[in-house]
C-alpha cells in the first residue's frame, strides 16, 4: 500500500509515494472540469509541457507514429548541483469503447535519441494517466509514475518533487484546460 501524503482540501489532490530500492513510485488523483479530448489534447501537446509540468524545461515530440502514438523528448530541471535529467517516452493511448475511459500510458526509451552531455538519462521509467468521465464535464484523473531517476538523490529534492511538484503541475494543468484552445477542442479519434 503506498503512503498517503496529506494534501489541503481546496487542493482537492491526494498523493500517494513509496520507494522500493532505486524506484520511486508516485500516484496521484484528481478532479477536474474538462472534458476527455482536452485531457487528451493537452497530453499529447508535448511542446506545452514546460508551461505546467514542474521542472520541465524543454520538450518536444520525438516522432508521431499515428494520432494515439508517439515518442517525446523532456529535459527536467534538477536544482543545483544535481546534475540535470532528461528522458525519452514511447506513449499510447486508448479509449474503452464502453465506458469511455482513456489510457494513456507511456514507457522510457532511452536509446531513441542520442544522449546529451551534463544531462543524466532516465533509463527506467513507467507512466500512466487514467481520465474517467464523470459527468457535468468533469473527469477523474489517475497519474503514475513508477521511475527510477539515476543516480543518488537528497531526501530534501524527493520531499520538495513530492509535496509541490505534483500540486503545482496539477494546478497548471487545470488552468490551461479552462483556456479555448484545450476547453473547446474536439478530437476524431476520441470518443465523448
Amino acid at each position: 500500500m503506498l503512503n498517503q501524503e496529506e494534501s489541503p482540501l481546496e487542493d482537492s489532490i491526494q498523493v500517494f509515494y513509496r520507494k522500493t530500492g532505486d524506484v520511486h513510485e508516485l500516484k496521484l488523483i484528481v478532479h477536474m472540469r474538462a472534458s476527455l479530448p482536452s485531457v487528451a489534447y493537452l497530453l499529447e501537446d508535448v511542446p506545452v509541457y514546460p508551461n505546467w509540468v514542474y521542472r520541465v524545461v524543454e520538450s518536444r515530440v520525438v516522432e508521431r507514429l499515428s494520432d494515439k502514438e508517439l515518442y517525446y523528448y523532456v529535459h527536467i530541471d534538477f536544482p543545483w548541483p544535481l546534475t540535470d535529467r532528461d528522458l525519452i517516452m514511447h506513449s499510447r493511448l486508448s479509449q474503452d469503447p464502453r465506458t469511455r475511459i482513456l489510457t494513456y500510458v507511456s514507457t522510457a526509451a532511452p536509446a531513441q535519441l542520442p544522449e546529451k552531455e551534463n544531462v543524466i538519462r532516465i533509463r527506467k521509467a513507467h507512466s500512466k494517466w487514467v481520465i474517467a468521465p464523470i459527468g457535468n464535464e468533469m473527469v477523474r484523473v489517475e497519474y503514475y509514475l513508477y521511475s527510477n531517476p539515476g543516480g543518488s538523490l537528497p531526501d530534501w529534492l524527493v520531499n520538495l518533487a513530492l509535496d509541490i511538484g505534483p500540486r503545482e503541475t496539477m494546478k497548471k494543468m487545470r488552468s490551461l484546460l479552462l483556456i479555448p484552445r484545450y476547453r473547446h477542442v474536439r478530437l476524431a479519434h476520441i470518443r465523448e
